[in-house]
């Protein structure tokens, strides 16, 4: 059955005290260092600016402060500029704080500020956390923009993008990911070819064909969270060099919960049959985890896929992906070798899909309303195939 759930009870508040104001369409290139995406806020009067982790797997924004960029554990410890409350005109301190912890086991914690943001030629407020603690030792960004839910937001501070949307500044409720294969792993701190696309999505530019969409479940407290779905059936499939017929093998998933995150990497797919997914597409894992055997990357070719079958019952659909959109060089130390195409979570009920499967769409991530709109959503996610050329 489908569900919706009202926008929280600030944001609603936010939207009937914004005064007002035209909505616009922000397309932000993406800057990647180091495999991170990332994008490009001005914090503050005079503005500081600062590259954020653009994240659907969690809500609030953070970046760290001054003093954490001076002593906190990172790579690039007392090389980095934080937030400074005290240079710009702007920020207060709201009287919140918060601690965020991540599924890694990555920490960041601090008082939550109020404070004038501006990106593509739009100025707003917005609020975030200031860390003065992380332990993010090598996140090429100054912190992370959180693209989930209010429902999971952190000290008072709720997603850039609903705040967005509250302050009635966004065409539509919608933001789109197109990610540059082009731009490989670094863009060098220069904007790249990837966009990230706030109040609305660049489908006719980038998708041929129709989307395929999604519908969206709550949480275990009734309300949506992180952009998660049903996943029903990991279809395995190749073919042998010499044979036009591919062979085909199902695992069933049972309606484990599949969360699409754009702050991860990996494909991580529920435990108990990785095994068995390998040997469909004619790997071994056993023999990659002992070292006994390096994927090379001419291994990834279109003769092997995988298909995800996602969606509520009776209206799934399918996303399928082939060993040439996976491969990714690097692993062991090689640009010959690839990275094995998915791992397994620790539990048989959950999955977790990041950007290796989905660069390889055009994603449109769709709220369906605004705060105004009477408080109810019922969100859907859409992926699209790139156009030749993207």
């Amino acid at each position: 059955m489908k569900t919706a759930t009202r926008f929280s009870s600030a944001l609603i508040a936010t939207t009937a005290l914004a005064g007002a104001a035209s909505a616009k369409v922000l397309d932000l290139p993406i800057i990647i260092k180091d495999g991170y995406n990332m994008v490009d806020f001005g914090v503050g009067e005079p503005a500081q600016h600062f590259q954020l982790l653009f994240d659907t797997g969690s809500a609030s924004a953070w970046m760290v402060d001054a003093e954490c960029a001076e002593t906190c554990t990172h790579i690039d410890k007392g090389h980095r500029t934080g937030y400074n409350i005290s240079a710009s005109s702007t920020g207060k301190l709201t009287g919140q704080d918060a601690s965020i912890g991540y599924i890694d086991g990555n920490l960041v914690a601090g008082p939550t500020v109020k404070e004038q943001f501006s990106a593509g030629g739009l100025t707003f407020e917005a609020s975030f956390i200031a860390a003065n603690e992380s332990n993010w030792s090598s996140l090429a960004a100054a912190g992370f923009m959180g693209l989930s839910f209010g429902s999971i937001a952190d000290g008072g501070a709720a997603p850039i993008f609903e705040s967005l949307m509250a302050e009635k500044l966004m065409d539509e409720p919608r933001f789109g990911i197109y990610y540059s294969r082009a731009d490989g792993d670094n863009t060098n701190g220069a904007p790249g070819k990837g966009v990230l696309t706030l109040g609305g999505s660049r489908e006719d530019k980038y998708v041929d064909g129709d989307l395929i969409t999604i519908d969206l479940t709550t949480g275990g407290n009734g309300d949506y969270d992180v952009w998660r779905s049903v996943l029903h059936t990991v279809t395995g499939s190749s073919k042998s060099s010499n044979s036009t017929k591919s062979k085909k093998q199902d695992f069933p998933m049972d309606g484990a919960n599949i969360v699409f995150d754009t702050g991860a990497s990996a494909i991580a797919l529920p435990s108990g049959q990785l095994e068995e997914m390998y040997e469909s597409i004619g790997m071994n894992w056993t023999a990659i985890i002992n070292g006994e055997h390096i994927p090379l990357c001419n291994e990834f070719t279109d003769d092997w896929s995988i298909t995800l079958q996602v969606g509520f019952y009776g209206s799934e659909k399918n996303l399928t992906v082939t060993g040439t959109q996976m491969a990714l060089p690097g692993f062991a130390n090689r640009e010959d070798a690839c990275w094995p195409p998915f791992e397994e979570t620790d539990s048989t009920g959950f999955s977790l899909i990041g950007t290796r499967l989905l660069k390889n769409f055009y994603t449109v991530w769709d709220y369906s309303a605004f705060p105004a709109d009477g408080g109810f959503m019922s969100p859907k996610l859409s992926f699209g195939k790139l156009k030749a050329g993207y």
